[in-house]
């Protein structure tokens, strides 16, 4: 009988066979804990609108325009200081250059100069040209989504 095929080195390979399975199931349940947590974290246009909501700012869906509806983190409609506001949130920053793209593509040389904005994964379309208060504030309640 060799060292390799002895009683002894088979129980050490045992125990790292072990080791390795009681590794694996404790990833394994990590995995599905943070699964849990992460699916009771609010979405980013919630978010959006706990912003809206704890300021004061009504908003409402996008209705009547198809391409802040096609946003892959979705779309709201508020008004700032008096200044309608879409706001698109797109699931990545190139899921927001399309959306910038399509309003580009319609949209006059005018408004694409002043009522539309993009910041990172969001794309504003204001009704009027926004003060700095005004694009200062949607970009502030825009954070978490702009990541």
């Amino acid at each position: 009988m060799s060292v390799l095929e002895s009683p002894s080195t088979r129980r050490v390979e045992q125990r790292w066979v072990l080791v390795g399975i009681g590794l694996v199931v404790s990833l394994l349940c990590a995995q599905v804990v943070v699964g849990f947590v992460r699916a009771d974290e609010p979405s980013f246009l919630e978010k959006v609108e706990t912003c809206l909501t704890e300021r004061a700012t009504p908003f409402g869906e996008a209705t009547g325009d198809p391409i802040a509806l096609s946003a892959k983190r979705g779309a709201l409609r508020t008004t700032v200081d008096g200044n309608s506001v879409t706001v698109s949130l797109g699931g990545s920053e190139s899921d927001a250059e399309r959306l910038y793209e399509a309003y580009t593509a319609v949209a006059s040389d005018d408004v694409v100069a002043n009522l539309l904005d993009r910041r990172r994964k969001v794309v504003f379309l204001w009704s009027s040209e926004p003060t700095t208060a005004q694009r200062e504030f949607m970009i502030l309640c825009t954070l978490d989504a702009q990541e």
